[in-house]
């Protein structure tokens, strides 16, 4: 299957795959920064947020998803969006790679 991305993204140079996971993961990131700082402010988001662990856990290659990984993604999550700042792209393509480091490493583990 052959993904065409539009012109005007910033990506880096992967295979499509693992460039269609770096974009979600940012997105994820991204979204999950936006909804913590609305809870900060006292807002509820249970109705909000977009959850799109299924898709990059599934791309990642994570067949079973039992409820610790998920605990495991979220945490993940959090860490990368507390130290990462949109506004700086260096930095968080530096964070978003790092997360689908950790992704990568953990299903390694998880296989063995």
């Amino acid at each position: 299957m052959k993904i065409e991305f539009p012109s005007t993204l910033n990506l880096t140079k992967f295979p499509p795959a693992a460039e269609m996971t770096l974009f979600l993961i940012s997105e994820e990131m991204k979204n999950r920064r936006c909804m913590n700082k609305l809870e900060e402010a006292g807002f509820d988001t249970s109705f909000s947020a977009s959850d799109l662990s299924i898709l990059i856990l599934s791309l990642i290659g994570f067949d079973q998803r039992p409820d610790s990984l998920y605990d495991w993604y979220i945490e993940l999550l959090d860490q990368s969006c507390e130290i990462s700042d949109p506004s700086d792209p260096h930095n968080w393509k530096e964070a978003t790679f790092e997360m689908y480091s950790a992704l990568l490493l953990k299903k390694k583990q998880h296989s063995s």
